[in-house]
């Protein structure tokens, strides 16, 4: 069945919500205050799970077999006595649910209609005294500033548990059990929001800022290709664009940037300072990545020739897979592995093999996938032209490895070897380095 707009909406907010607290209180570059944060993500937090829960309650009731929910929507009840009577209701079809999640969700009711109204009282003017002391009792204070981590943590307990206990309704073989004490989930610890970056946390930062980088190079390569004034699809009829190559296509799509770029188009010449960012990530990556202490150009190209012949000449491992290894396993043992599962051959031995599948697996960890090739390959080169030549010799580097990489995981889950993809970015390298604009 299709999931509704506002049940998933939902659901997506309350994700985010939940992303955006962590990456807000440990974002490396951004100084945070928690209690500002906790407490303005608790506000939000309390608006969408209201209108979650009860938009769940509404949905749910079709599906509810024992008619538990039907609890909730008693005409003209107030919120005290729907909530106390679902609470009842489950308890009254052998289900025991903890009553302090309705207790609590009682609470953060009153507490989301005070922050979305903007007040303590009522359109009356009268103090919903009642209310706020139930807000006191359940542990939430009546001053919005001053809701803090632990009550972030009850709102997610409460927000959990309420889904939980709604989604039970709609099985169809539930059954009573007074044996079953506080059904549902236990409050979890909160993430760790130090913000404290562990020496593994630094590669990471360059590799998301190179990718950052090339979402951006890759938005104005676009908006150049298209550009009327170097559109990559001028004097071409459609007939003659669907009898090119996929390769083709890409081609002429990138050189039009190129042309666009080397004519001053805006888009692209006002990026050229990302040229020294990225080469500065580049480098850094790597030196912080142990795989590529042995990824040396020689033993790179020895292992791709290796998994060439493995290709050409159909060598498979024995039962068709290649088991996995943890990432510190000696070179000895891997050769050793390989001598179980291949046999000596003409053209390769089990021991050449071992070193290969050794270096392919270092090789899928250091360049996990294809956004170093496309930037040294095609993006650099485009915005910053008179660096070519370096932009070349580290696109060469990488697509070597990023081959090797490839030729391992392929090997490895028993797929066909496959390097069109990286010849591509190969040629385009050439190709942009020799164009004569």
């Amino acid at each position: 069945m299709k999931i509704d707009e506002f049940t998933d909406t939902y659901s997506d907010d309350i994700i985010y919500l939940r992303e955006a607290r962590s990456s807000l209180l440990t974002h490396p570059l951004r100084a945070e205050i928690p209690e500002l944060c906790n407490a303005s993500l608790c506000r939000l937090y309390s608006i969408v799970m209201i209108g979650s829960i009860e938009g769940m309650l509404e949905r749910w009731r079709a599906r509810d077999k024992s008619k538990i929910l039907d609890a909730y929507f008693a005409p003209k009840a107030s919120n005290t006595d729907r909530v106390k009577k679902l609470n009842e209701a489950f308890v009254s079809e052998g289900i025991n649910v903890n009553s302090d999640v309705f207790d609590d969700y009682l609470a953060i009711k009153y507490l989301r209609n005070a922050i979305v109204h903007a007040s303590w009282h009522t359109s009356s003017g009268q103090t919903k005294q009642d209310q706020i002391d139930w807000i006191v009792a359940r542990g939430f204070p009546t001053d919005t500033r001053n809701l803090k981590e632990e009550h972030w943590q009850k709102l997610e307990w409460v927000n959990e548990n309420m889904m939980l206990y709604i989604g039970v309704t709609g099985l169809s073989d539930i059954q009573p059990n007074p044996n079953l004490y506080d059904f549902g989930i236990e409050k979890r610890d909160l993430p760790d929001t130090s913000g404290i970056l562990e020496q593994t946390d630094f590669p990471r930062l360059y590799w998301g800022n190179l990718e950052r980088i090339s979402t951006v190079i890759e938005k104005s390569i676009h908006a150049a290709a298209i550009h009327p004034e170097f559109s990559w699809t001028e004097g071409l009829t459609n007939e003659e664009l669907q009898a090119l190559s996929r390769d083709a296509l890409k081609y002429k799509f990138y050189q039009a940037a190129h042309i666009a770029a080397h004519n001053g188009f805006k888009p692209l010449t006002d990026l050229a300072g990302y040229a020294d960012n990225a080469a500065r990530c580049w480098k850094e990556y790597v030196r912080l990545i142990p795989e590529f202490k042995d990824l040396a150009s020689e033993k790179v190209n020895e292992a791709l020739a290796t998994f060439r012949a493995i290709h050409e000449y159909g060598i498979r491992p024995k039962d068709g897979f290649i088991p996995s290894w943890a990432p510190n396993t000696p070179l000895k043992i891997i050769q050793e592995l390989s001598g179980l599962l291949f046999k000596n051959t003409e053209f390769l031995t089990t021991e050449r093999i071992g070193e290969a599948l050794y270096l392919g697996a270092k090789s899928k960890r250091a360049i996990g996938n294809i956004v170093p090739l496309s930037l040294f390959s095609i993006q650099l080169p485009i915005i910053s032209p008179l660096r070519t030549s370096e932009w070349s010799d580290v696109s060469s580097c990488v697509a070597d490895i990023f081959e090797l990489g490839s030729a391992w995981y392929d090997l490895q889950g028993g797929y066909e070897f496959k390097n069109e993809n990286v010849q591509f970015y190969r040629k385009m390298s050439i190709n942009l380095g020799l164009s004569d604009l």
